[in-house]
């Protein structure tokens, strides 16, 4: 078996413009993301406003980015959580992949600037999104948007906390959520899984998984109350999913099993395996016309998932 998976047109370009330095300090490695956003970013689709606020909590505030497509009246709501480990990525450095879900799906998208890990607990971020979720619903009339149609979505990791602040909408009598919109998610953090010996993907190598869950786990362990993981969860009552997994990708297995669950809970899903992907791809749109249309199908999912519940 070849070391090189086929990647699709434009990753290896995606790839290229994206890699930091090995070896760099966290906090260089976030700094120098943020600073070099501009190399991978997504030319401003016609009609679309972005804009800048923040969720305000005791103690602390959170950024938001805004992106709100063309278009009249209240549109649909998406409170979107980024990618990078936990640890890493921001609403700077995943510009892309939040302004093309905005496009492709028509919905207002809220991009939440989370508290990472390790100086978080995974507790604290996650409430920290459940804030900005229910902030948005409040905000509604402000953003001209339908409370009757917000959603979450996340990729990679920002999908595992989309999971949880669903399940904590549900447990809270929080917003009623119209769908999960999960890429390539990781819904379990056991090292031991059987897909991570065997990953082939250039992007979420075997030495990145270890290093994701040993962050999580030494965070999670100063929790008083820690989460179940998302694979270990009760889901029943969830709102519908959208799950866009990538073919090289070492999570492809649970986010199949995380589908399963869901349909064992009663929870419709929407399952694809994007071709030639690796981990990440959504964030190549700039690059790849196969990233490209894997974004318009989110889109396609999510219109006529929210079309047939209006």
């Amino acid at each position: 078996m070849s070391d090189n998976p086929r990647l699709a047109e434009g990753l290896a370009e995606y790839l290229d413009a994206a890699r930091g330095m090995p070896g760099t300090p966290l906090e260089t490695a976030r700094l120098l993301a943020d600073r070099d956003a501009y190399r991978i970013a997504y030319p401003l689709p016609a009609g679309m406003t972005v804009s800048d606020s923040f969720v305000v909590r005791a103690g602390d505030e959170v950024p938001v980015r805004i992106y709100r497509p063309a278009g009249e009246g209240a549109l649909p709501a998406i409170v979107y959580f980024h990618g990078g480990g936990f640890t890493t990525g921001s609403i700077e450095s995943y510009q892309p992949l939040a302004m093309a879900l905005a496009e492709a799906t028509g919905a207002v998208v809220i991009s939440v600037h989370y508290a990472r890990l390790p100086e978080a607990t995974p507790r604290a971020t996650v409430e920290q999104c459940y804030d900005a979720l229910a902030w948005t619903a409040r905000m509604a009339p402000a953003l001209a948007i339908d409370p009757d149609r917000i959603a979450i979505a996340g990729d990679s990791a920002g999908a595992f906390l989309a999971v949880q602040v669903a399940i904590l909408a549900r447990d809270r009598g929080g917003p009623n959520l119209i769908c999960q919109l999960l890429a390539y998610g990781m819904f379990d953090v056991d090292k031991g899984r059987a897909a991570y010996a065997d990953v082939r993907d250039p992007v979420l190598t075997l030495p990145v998984i270890r290093a994701i869950i040993a962050a999580y786990r030494s965070a999670d362990s100063r929790d008083p109350a820690p989460f179940e993981v998302p694979l270990c969860s009760d889901l029943r009552g969830l709102p519908p999913a959208i799950l866009l997994e990538a073919e090289h990708d070492a999570l492809v297995d649970e986010g199949r099993e995380f589908a399963e669950r869901l349909g064992a809970a009663g929870v419709h899903s929407e399952f694809r395996i994007a071709p030639n992907m690796c981990h990440g791809f959504l964030r190549a749109v700039r690059f790849s016309a196969p990233a490209r249309a894997e974004t318009r199908w989110l889109g396609e999912a999510f219109r006529t998932l929210t079309q047939s519940r209006n």
